[in-house]
Formats: structure tokens, C-alpha cells, sequence
């Protein structure tokens, strides 16, 4: 009589720092683009085209929101385009073409000039720009130097790693005069240079009420005083710091998250450690050196997510995106091939019947719920050659391009079916699912993850089966261990899996 083990939510999220027959019977061992929703697994939402291609890398997104007013800007190596929300175009709103290389990230800051917010954007090769909620781009006024940062804090547009009279200043941070972001000497305009360590700036944030300045091995607190110095700023031996300025994000556990060349870290004022997830050695052993300055990230906070893009392997692009909920402090990833850029912005739109993308069995989230309503903040992705695609709940691809998903469990052995013997032989009969959406491949694996076999690909309903009718799937193999894997590489397709039971029988012990 074979032995049932019930794997119900299988949603532990992504182990690696393990062999995997030691993994917990929940988490996944490997996986590519799949999501989690209130335990539940699935293939992650796609997203749609979002007007014409720029034609060039996309660098940056950015949206400046002046009280119920919104634009939403893109930034490429030359061109500066915004978008009417309304008909899905984008317009040029370029002053003078950008001369930055594709090494050459943007940065973004939100300050205010004669009391009204404005977006101001460098590149670290051209003069500052600012833009307004109408009109094109252009120069900031008061001849500020080149910089490669920029940060709003308080009255100030803080910059960093300033290049000035054709030096540069890898450790220099300078400011505004009060509350004038055009007034860059005279008044309480200034600057310092932090040199308590040799690094190079990497990254401008906030932090509370202080301005974080972050090196590859320290971050500095910046604080407002009332004295002529205006900035007073102090070390922190963090030991790390961002790698990449733009994976600077703040999570609501009121903690800095970043980047740094070891994995993804939490900065608490004082210490910041790696995030407590198997996947570190991952990270550290996998990315791509040459283009880690690349990596960028975005808190998507309907999801609890911290979206971190970075390349690993033979990745050209930051494509690989690892996706860690706070609340859970599970982690899990993605791939988007390409992507140069991740922004947020606000839907003005509310998705209608007659609007929403793909059929109503693909819809994944709730048909009331915030990512269908107005004043959502909604996911844009941009790539190498210029094109523009949003996050949608109802859509199975990205544009034309199939998601691929793969989910891979850990190695089962007989000691999960209660036996004393890891080594102990079993004969795996095969599985109950339980799974909605179109098709499901399913595969087992008696080699840990070596090589295949297809057990079956499973036509599925809109409807999850009932419990006393599972959808089944035989396999009928012996072996000491087996690894599953469900997956789907086809265009217009999903799949949601909300538990399993696997069975098997324990066999003679090896001798």
C-alpha cells in the first residue's frame, strides 16, 4: 500500500545553500519566473506594450507627482520621452540629445525649486536636467557640476562623485543653497569630502530623518544641523555598501535595502546584514562583475516585494531579477531578457471588462482588487532596444515572448515518508495535484536534477479539482531519491498549484 506524504502551499520559497534532499518538503530548489499569492504558487503575470520602442536603451524611468498630477518619464542614452496615459504614446520632450554610454546610469531626485516639485536627473556625463510637469526638459539653472547622484533632502538636491573644472571628486558630496536647487555657491551652498575610506560614492538615499551616502565597503549618515557646516555626516563601519546606487530601496520594516558585491543586505542605521535567505552564496558565486554597476531594484509594495534586476552567468543584462518579501523573508526569481530598466507608476486608469488583458480564466489577481483599480502603482519594465512593457495580472506573456516557468522541488527520499535510511530504496507511484490555469508539464528526476523524464503534461481547468478528485499523474520508477518539476514554456498559458500529495513505497534498504 503506497505511503501518501501531503505537500499543501508549497510556497517556502528558493533553497540553496543545501544539498537538496535536506531542503524542506514546501521549498524549491530551482526556479524561473513563478509567483506567490497567499501561499499559492503560479506562473507569474506577464506584461503588455507600452506604446512605441524608444530605439535605443531604455535607462530610466521616473514619474513626478505634483498633488493628483502625474508624468511619467523615460530616459534613454540620447532621448528624454514622456507618456500620454491616456493613449499609450510617448512624446519627445528632449531639450538637447544625452551623450551617456550605456555605462553611464541615470540617476533621479525630486526636489523643489520656487516651491514647486520638479524632477531634476543626471547621468554623470551631461549638465543636470530638471523637468516640470509640462514642457521639455532642461539644464538646471546655476551651472551645478557634473555628478553621477542626486538626492532630495529636506530644503537641499544633494549630489555626489562630482566631476568640476575637469576634476574629479569620487568622494565628494555637495548641496544646494537652501530651498534653491539653481543656487549652487554662496548662501548655505557647500560640500565635503568623505575620505575616512578610499572607496568611491556608489549610491545617494534617505534614511529616516538622515541622507545615506553609501561606499562598496562603509554608508554615511548625513544630518541638517544649525551651524555653517549645514551637513554633519558619520561613518558607519558597515563593512558593505551599494554596489549600485539604483538598488537602493526602503522596505516599511524601516530598513535600507541594497545590493552590495556579496548579496542583498538590510542597512539599520548601525549594522547591515545580509538578508537572512538561502540563496546568498547564490548571488555572490553568480553575478556578472562587469556589469554589476547595472544592477537596479524597485519595493513594489502590493506584493511586499523587493525586486532586485542583476546579471548572473553569461547574462549581458541586469536580466535576472530576485524578488524577497519582507514580511515572509522568502525570495525567489525571475528572468527578463534584456531588461535594462525596472520603474513604478501610477495607473490613472481603471481596468474595465472591456480593457483587461487576456481571457477571464488568466486573470490571477482579484477582479476588484488594488493592481485592477485607479491610483495603482504598476510595474514598467524597458530593454536594450528601446521597449516599454507594464506588469498586467491577466497577461500570460511578456509582449510576444512566451514566460517561461519552472518550479523544482527538493529531493525526496524515503526518509520523508518516515523511514530511518536516507539510502533506502522506494518506488514512486506518483502523484495527486491539485492546479488550475491551461497546461502543466510535469517531470521527475531520479539523478538529482541530472537528467528528465516526462511524466505527463496535464490539461487543466479554470477551476481547482475537487478534493475527492485530484488530477493524477503516474510515474511508477525506483530509485533512493526523486525531484519533481512542474513547468510551462507556452505562449498564452498559466498554471496555479495549490498542493500535491506524492506517493511512493519504501523498498529493500541498500546493501
Amino acid at each position: 500500500m503506497p505511503i501518501k506524504l501531503n505537500i499543501p502551499i508549497p510556497s517556502l520559497g528558493l533553497v540553496v545553500d543545501r544539498p537538496a534532499e535536506f531542503v524542506d518538503s514546501r521549498s524549491v530548489t530551482a526556479i524561473r519566473n513563478m509567483e506567490f499569492n497567499r501561499s499559492i504558487i503560479r506562473k507569474r503575470s506577464g506584461s503588455v506594450g507600452v506604446g512605441a520602442s524608444l530605439a535605443e536603451r531604455v535607462m530610466k524611468y521616473f514619474e513626478l507627482q505634483v498633488g493628483s498630477q502625474t508624468r511619467l518619464v523615460r530616459v534613454g542614452r540620447t532621448k528624454v520621452q514622456d507618456l500620454n496615459k491616456t493613449t499609450a504614446t510617448w512624446a519627445s520632450v528632449t531639450s538637447t540629445p544625452l551623450t551617456g554610454a550605456s555605462t553611464d546610469n541615470v540617476s533621479v531626485a525630486f526636489p523643489l525649486l520656487s516651491g514647486e516639485k520638479i524632477a531634476v536627473f543626471t547621468n554623470g556625463k551631461d549638465a543636470i536636467r530638471k523637468i516640470a510637469l509640462t514642457a521639455n526638459d532642461a539644464a538646471l539653472g546655476g551651472s551645478p557640476p557634473l555628478a553621477r547622484y542626486a538626492q532630495a533632502f529636506g530644503p537641499y538636491l544633494v549630489i555626489a562623485w562630482i566631476i568640476d573644472g575637469g576634476n574629479t571628486y569620487y568622494s565628494r558630496v555637495q548641496w544646494c543653497d537652501t530651498g534653491d536647487p539653481e543656487t549652487w555657491s554662496g548662501g548655505n551652498a557647500g560640500s565635503v569630502d568623505l575620505l575616512e575610506d578610499p572607496e568611491d560614492i556608489t549610491g545617494l538615499g534617505v534614511f529616516g530623518n538622515f541622507l545615506t551616502v553609501h561606499k562598496t565597503k562603509s554608508i554615511y549618515l548625513g544630518q541638517l544641523v544649525s551651524t555653517s557646516d549645514v551637513f554633519r555626516f558619520d561613518r558607519k563601519p558597515t563593512g558593505v555598501g551599494a554596489v549600485a546606487g539604483a538598488t537602493i530601496a526602503n522596505i516599511p520594516s524601516g530598513e535600507q535595502i541594497f545590493l552590495a558585491s556579496d548579496g542583498i543586505h538590510l542597512f539599520n542605521g548601525i549594522t547591515a546584514p545580509l538578508i537572512d535567505s538561502p540563496i546568498q552564496d547564490e548571488l555572490r558565486e553568480t553575478m556578472t562583475p562587469s556589469i554589476l554597476k547595472s544592477a537596479h531594484g524597485i519595493f513594489v509594495e502590493e506584493l511586499d516585494e523587493y525586486w532586485c534586476a542583476v546579471g548572473v552567468g553569461n547574462d549581458t543584462e541586469p536580466s535576472t531579477v530576485y524578488k524577497y518579501n519582507w514580511r515572509t523573508r522568502q525570495i525567489y526569481k525571475d528572468t527578463h531578457d534584456q531588461m535594462t530598466a525596472m520603474g513604478l507608476y501610477i495607473n490613472t486608469n481603471e481596468t474595465t471588462w472591456d480593457s483587461s488583458v487576456g481571457t477571464w480564466e488568466s486573470q490571477t489577481g482579484t477582479w476588484d482588487g488594488i493592481s485592477n483599480l485607479s491610483l495603482n502603482s504598476v510595474v514598467m519594465y524597458g530593454d536594450l532596444t528601446g521597449n516599454s512593457t507594464s506588469r498586467s495580472n491577466g497577461a500570460a506573456d511578456d509582449g510576444a515572448s512566451a514566460v517561461e516557468a519552472v518550479w523544482e522541488t527538493k529531493d525526496f527520499t524515503s526518509n520523508d515518508f518516515g523511514g530511518t535510511d536516507m539510502d533506502g530504496l522506494m518506488r514512486w507511484k506518483g502523484l495527486q495535484l491539485w492546479a488550475l490555469g491551461t497546461t502543466v508539464d510535469v517531470q521527475y528526476s531520479t539523478d538529482c536534477g541530472e537528467t528528465w523524464s516526462t511524466a505527463t503534461t496535464l490539461t487543466l481547468n479554470s477551476r481547482y479539482p475537487t478534493d475527492s478528485a485530484p488530477l493524477h499523474v503516474w510515474i511508477d520508477t525506483v530509485s533512493t531519491t526523486l525531484r519533481l518539476r512542474f513547468s510551462n514554456y507556452n505562449s498564452g498559458e498559466k498554471f496555479t498549484i495549490k498542493k500535491y500529495i506524492l506517493k511512493a513505497t519504501p523498498r529493500e534498504a541498500i546493501r
